[in-house]
C-alpha cells in the first residue's frame, strides 16, 4: 500500500483499491496500475487531473489547517436557536471523497492520510 498522502479508487475489475499520487499524473504516459489484478489506468484528461490536483490540496489544506479548525465551529441556525458544531468534531467524522462520471460508470476517487503524514510527508 503506498504510503503517505495518496488519492484512490476502487478497481472496476477486482473491486480493489487503486492507490495513486497526483504529482506522478504530470508524467507523460504515467500509468497507474492496480496492485491486484495488475490492470493499467491512464489519467490523461487535463480537466481531470487538474481537478484531482486541487480536491487533493484541499484536502491537505483541511488537514494542516487542524490545529486552528480544532478551536473553531460552524455555528447552525434552528429556528431561534444556534447550535455550535466544533470543527473538531467534524473532522473526525470527515470522509473525503470526489464522486466523478467517467463515460457512463460511476467513480469515487478517495483522499487517504495518515495523522503522522502531516509531519514527514510532502504532497
Amino acid at each position: 500500500m503506498q504510503k503517505g498522502p495518496h488519492l484512490e479508487f476502487c478497481c472496476p475489475g477486482c473491486k480493489n483499491p487503486v492507490p495513486f499520487s497526483v504529482i506522478n499524473l504530470d508524467k507523460q504516459n504515467y500509468l497507474v496500475p492496480c496492485p491486484s489484478c495488475k490492470k493499467k489506468y491512464v489519467f490523461d484528461d487535463e480537466v481531470l487531473v487538474r481537478q484531482l490536483k486541487k480536491f487533493s490540496n484541499l484536502c491537505l489544506a483541511i488537514h494542516e489547517s487542524e490545529e486552528i479548525l480544532g478551536n473553531s465551529s460552524i455555528g447552525i441556525q434552528l429556528g431561534k436557536e444556534e447550535v455550535k458544531i466544533p470543527f473538531k468534531l467534524l473532522l473526525t467524522r470527515l470522509s473525503s471523497t470526489l464522486d466523478l462520471m467517467i463515460g457512463e460508470m460511476p467513480l469515487t476517487i478517495v483522499f487517504r492520510i495518515e495523522p503522522s503524514d502531516l509531519k514527514t510527508q510532502s504532497f
